[in-house]
């Protein structure tokens, strides 16, 4: 998963390909001038909390206000991001919008460049520690929530972006990720559970991970509750396919699982089932 602190220096966490992901090129102060089009320019500067674009027209457009930065949130970097978030061969910027966890999360406003009204136009959504992978043409964001990482990626049907995956990091190893995958009208096209520490790794040909279980007996349940607990189990040592996944609002968390012995069993399994002993 993507997970910079400070974008474009710093990433936390795991090991990404480098090769296939980049980061936007951050400012930590402004004003900055770049092309959004080979023949035009545009300078993005602030006076007191607001920023504001200076477009080729000689217009000013408004682009927000810059929040501030909670204290002890490290050095930020990316106050300004600019990229071709959309792939379409035009600059765009992203402003910062808000700063989470310490300095972990960076939330930002983003504003693709229209060339035909020549000024931006803001995405409708806020996005989070944004990454890019130029092969699929995919906006990878991130952001943590407590021990977890939440991902949204997103691709671009004739430069409008549409939410491509949703990945939640399961467990508590950082080696699971739950995530589904959508098509360009938003229909969901599949869900897996990988095993992977990116989620942005997977995709609609990712085969579902595979574990062992670590307990001496674990009780299968036909539904993801200790209500639907069944006579079935299944010994320590068994290999299980990962089918499926649930968190209740207690916070448990379940597994549906596939067993293949003398006959295949498909029934649900609660996460310290399948839990790595803690190293000596």
């Amino acid at each position: 998963m993507q997970m910079p602190i400070n974008l474009g220096l710093v990433l936390l966490g795991v090991s990404l390909n480098a090769v296939a992901f980049t980061t936007p090129q951050g400012y930590a102060t402004l004003p900055v001038t770049f092309s959004p089009t080979a023949k035009s320019e545009v300078v993005i500067s602030q006076k007191g909390n607001t920023i504001s674009a200076k477009l080729p027209s000689g217009k000013s457009q408004a682009l927000g206000e810059m929040p501030d930065v909670p204290e002890g949130s490290q050095t930020i970097d990316g106050l300004v991001l600019q990229a071709d978030f959309n792939f379409d061969g035009l600059g765009d910027v992203a402003i910062l919008d808000g700063v989470g966890y310490g300095g972990v999360n960076l939330f930002y406003r983003l504003y693709l460049w229209n060339k035909a009204t020549g000024k931006f136009q803001e995405y409708q959504e806020t996005i989070s520690n944004p990454t890019l992978t130029p092969e699929t043409k995919t906006l990878s964001t991130a952001q943590r929530s407590g021990p977890r990482w939440y991902s949204t990626d997103y691709r671009f049907n004739k430069g409008k972006p549409y939410v491509w995956s949703e990945g939640t990091m399961v467990g508590t190893e950082g080696d699971l990720f739950f995530v589904k995958i959508y098509n360009s009208v938003g229909k969901l096209i599949k869900k897996v559970v990988a095993d992977t520490q990116d989620a942005s790794d997977v995709d609609d040909k990712s085969v579902a991970a595979t574990r062992k279980i670590t307990v001496a007996k674990a009780v299968l349940y036909s539904k993801p509750n200790t209500a639907s607990k069944t006579k079935q189990y299944l010994i320590k040592g068994d290999t299980v396919t990962l089918l499926d996944y649930r968190e209740n609002d207690d916070g448990s968390e379940w597994f549906l699982v596939r067993f293949k012995g003398k006959k295949v069993i498909e029934k649900w399994v609660e996460w310290g089932a399948i839990q790595r002993a803690p190293a000596n």
